[in-house]
């Protein structure tokens, strides 16, 4: 008697005596027990068979125009997703981008913040050897004039206000350096009783942003991706509406928009490794061939895809670098600000 049954055991797809591998989701139909040579088997496929379609798409990744229109004329299973190549460059960019970025907060705070805290240390540390030596009336006549001279406008961190300028009207709660340093959230409300939700929220992510500009700026970079990513949706209306006598579906224009995008991501990932690990010389060059092979790369997709003369289609390129660049940063710029307040 056959041990096959009657229904799938993965998907539950109904089968045939005649099934060896179900029309649902293709995998086999005879049921038997798991063997640990099977196991390594199905390991192995997984980790190390690289399906055709992620070399073809490899391939003509290099010519969105025709990776698109080989997709959409249907060559589905020839090609990866696109959307789902578009989301692992995506990805893989930005966090490429996190990983060089080199950032410290000492660098990246203010100079006017950092060299206050410092001159208050080190008026700290003065003011401690004066009194030591207050019995010898030479040297107090010396340091007398040294701090007139030197720490004539410096406070003591327990008396130096964090916010030294008015920012979202915050400069109202006279929050001292030592407090916002060692204080908790909780606290520091307490203390300055800070109520309103907005008060609190500002005053927290000033905070933040002044003691660890490093993880703000990373974490910025990061949500960035959703900026690109809402963009290139936009992008492709724009280019549906520019492009209306084509009759193409505004799919087909995501599927062009992302198949660049992932391009780009690749390329700029490959030159920006090349430039960080080699000198200024080089650097310079590298931003050259961003700043033309770009650009170009893009002018010619347009061009081959949607079939126009060189005339429109520079002309819809500018259009569509203005409505790019405009929208990219807007987008962007309201992701980078949701990141400053709930960060």
């Amino acid at each position: 008697m056959s041990d096959q049954p009657k229904n799938c055991p993965n998907c539950m797809q109904l089968l045939s005596i005649d099934d060896k591998y179900c029309p649902g989701c293709g995998q086999k139909t005879n049921a038997h027990l798991l063997t640990v040579s099977e196991l390594l088997s199905a390991f192995w496929n997984s980790m190390f068979n690289l399906d055709n379609s992620v070399f073809k798409t490899i391939k003509y990744i290099w010519a969105p125009w025709l990776l698109t229109k080989s997709y959409v004329d249907g060559q589905r299973k020839s090609f990866l997703n696109p959307m789902r190549t578009f989301l692992i460059t995506l990805l893989f960019h930005f966090g490429f981008l996190v990983s060089i970025t080199q950032i410290d907060n000492k660098t990246t705070r203010s100079l006017r913040e950092y060299s206050e805290l410092e001159r208050s240390k080190l008026y700290q540390t003065f003011v401690s050897i004066k009194d030591k030596a207050k019995m010898d009336l030479a040297v107090c006549s010396f340091a007398d004039t040294i701090e007139q001279k030197i720490f004539n406008d410096v406070n003591l961190p327990e008396k130096d206000t964090f916010f030294v300028e008015n920012i979202f009207n915050i400069d109202k709660y006279p929050i001292t350096r030592k407090d916002a340093i060692e204080l908790s959230n909780d606290s520091l409300f307490s203390k300055y009783k800070i109520t309103g939700f907005k008060d609190k929220l500002m005053v927290k992510q000033m905070i933040r942003l002044n003691l660890d500009r490093a993880g703000m700026i990373k974490y910025s970079l990061g949500n960035a991706a959703w900026g690109v990513l809402l963009t290139v949706f936009a992008l492709a209306g724009f280019l549906k509406l520019i492009y209306y006598r084509k009759k193409k579906h505004y799919v087909e224009h995501l599927v062009l928009m992302m198949n660049i995008h992932s391009w780009a991501f690749i390329i700029l990932s490959l030159l920006l490794f090349i430039g960080i690990k080699s000198d200024d010389e080089v650097r310079g060059f590298v931003t050259l061939l961003i700043a033309i092979f770009l650009p170009a790369l893009i002018y010619v997709t347009l061009k081959k895809y949607y079939q126009q003369s060189s005339v429109k289609t520079f002309l819809k390129f500018l259009l569509i670098t203005g409505f790019y660049t405009l929208m990219g940063i807007s987008l962007i710029l309201i992701v980078s600000i949701g990141s400053l307040l709930f960060f």
